[in-house]
């Protein structure tokens, strides 16, 4: 398959690469989101001068520093066509790789740099002190750092003091806009596939590329989670394991405990620390909490609070924002057992599991439903999502004039009255919100019918798919 989206990214990449002066740049995300693939493709089609790889390794349970060391003079000799060097330390290896770029007009990346120098609690402080000596001085050259772990890549190089001032871009590479997603559908089947049953890919994926490489498009998406989600041994089945061993090893079981505390509904953080049994939340707690948001698996939400027509900062919310984690957690995890045995079978409630999902991704494509709504983004004061007892609404957004009532819809069936008279009953009891007015609106993708169209009630009323190219 060709390389998929990322324009942005890449025209920003190669605007930064292209400065003639040494620069540093820095990538993280979420794991399996495609930041390798992206750096790769870049170095290897777009970028002119010599472009070098380095990856850090997975670490060991025996022999980790000899094993760590070893791996890296391997890479070392392919890498650069030398002989294999010989390296007894992480200072020394550092410096050999220096000299391997000593004429600059190149391009480094070191992949996985959390897992880089494992062994050596002082990775990040060697590091700068090659850059500060002679890196930094070479002519065109860039040094890539990337990772999943953003975590540790936020506390030993973002937010540290030494490395302050010296990154020239930071950037946190989000899954794919729900567009380019749709992509990885080949358009020959594509063109066969209705709306709706396109985007119920999207609604176990999400954006992540990894994720939609794994689906066999020409059967149905059925048969796909039959085969990786409900066998013990299918992709979907075995990830979520892989992805918290991979990212949290120690504290794998304890990022487990919140996860699940999350799966059902948005908490506090000493609605977790109670789920944990523990009486209120500590420092521990919520750097544990934060070590998630930068992976991508959960959000931090604040509540409304209409009569000042601003975000509550008290009581802070956190929910599960992952769509792969909720699939998981919701419909795999409960039937793990089953699946082991081989006697499990498809959720019956999988449409509406899937329905709900819609609102989820379409959060994470925040731009494209502004567009669809035909909210200047500049014009967005706040958004997300609204409830309280007795009142759900999927999306309101805020802007200097207007408060948007958005209710997104994942239906087989057009929109009938029915959605109206629900919108209605919510507006009823929506509290008053002074200075502003109100819009309502839905997004669908199985049509309206007129009778929803033409509703004086109903300001918009937008096809998703009208606005996917």
């Amino acid at each position: 398959m060709s390389f998929i989206g990322r324009k942005t990214e890449l025209g920003v990449l190669n605007q930064m690469v292209m400065k003639k002066t040494a620069k540093l740049l820095v990538l993280t995300g979420r794991r399996r989101v495609g930041k390798s693939k992206l750096l790769n493709h870049y170095g290897q089609n777009i970028y002119k001068n010599q472009f070098y790889k380095l990856v850090g390794m997975p670490p060991q349970a025996q022999n980790r520093k000899s094993t760590e060391l070893s791996n890296l003079a391997t890479q070392m000799a392919e890498t650069f066509q030398t002989i294999t060097p010989k390296l007894n330390d992480w200072n020394e290896a550092l410096f050999a790789i220096g000299s391997y770029v000593k004429n600059g007009h190149c391009l480094l990346l070191i992949d996985e740099i959390n897992w880089f120098g494992k062994t050596d609690d002082n990775i990040s402080g060697s590091l700068f002190t090659l850059w500060e000596n002679k890196l930094q001085y070479l002519p065109n050259f860039t040094l890539i750092l990337s990772g999943s772990l953003a975590s540790w890549i936020d506390q030993h190089f973002l937010k540290s003091e030494a490395w302050y001032g010296r990154i020239a871009w930071e950037h946190v590479l989000q899954p794919m806009p729900l567009p380019d997603a749709l992509k990885f559908i080949p358009s020959s089947i594509r063109k066969r596939l209705t709306p709706l049953e396109q985007l119920r890919y999207l609604m176990i994926s999400g954006g992540v590329p990894s994720y939609l490489l794994a689906f066999d498009y020409a059967v149905s998406l059925e048969n796909n989670l039959t085969h990786h989600a409900f066998t013990s041994g299918g992709y979907f089945f075995n990830e979520y394991e892989r992805l918290l061993n991979d990212l949290y090893r120690t504290k794998g079981k304890r990022i487990r405990s919140i996860l699940e505390a999350l799966c059902n509904k948005k908490s506090t953080a000493d609605e977790i620390a109670q789920s944990l049994g523990v009486s209120k939340a500590n420092g521990h707690l919520y750097d544990d909490l934060q070590m998630m948001i930068m992976s991508g698996f959960i959000q931090e939400t604040t509540m409304w609070d209409f009569s000042t027509l601003k975000r509550s900062q008290r009581n802070r919310q956190y929910t599960l924002s992952d769509p792969y984690l909720r699939f998981y957690l919701k419909c795999i995890e409960p039937n793990r057992e089953k699946i082991q045995s081989g006697n499990s079978s498809l959720p019956k409630n999988l449409d509406s599991f899937l329905g709900l999902q819609f609102e989820t991704v379409l959060r994470q494509n925040m731009q494209l439903v502004y567009a669809i709504l035909g909210i200047n983004q500049d014009h967005v004061l706040q958004s997300g999502p609204y409830q309280t007892k007795g009142l759900q609404i999927d999306l309101v957004i805020q802007t200097r004039r207007y408060l948007y009532i958005v209710e997104m819809k994942f239906q087989l069936d057009p929109l009938g009255p029915e959605a109206v008279r629900n919108m209605l009953q919510k507006l009823e009891r929506f509290p008053p919100v002074p200075g502003l007015s109100i819009k309502t609106a839905f997004i669908h993708v199985s049509g309206a019918k007129d009778s929803v169209i033409q509703n004086e009630d109903v300001d918009i009323c937008e096809n998703l798919f009208d606005h996917i190219a």
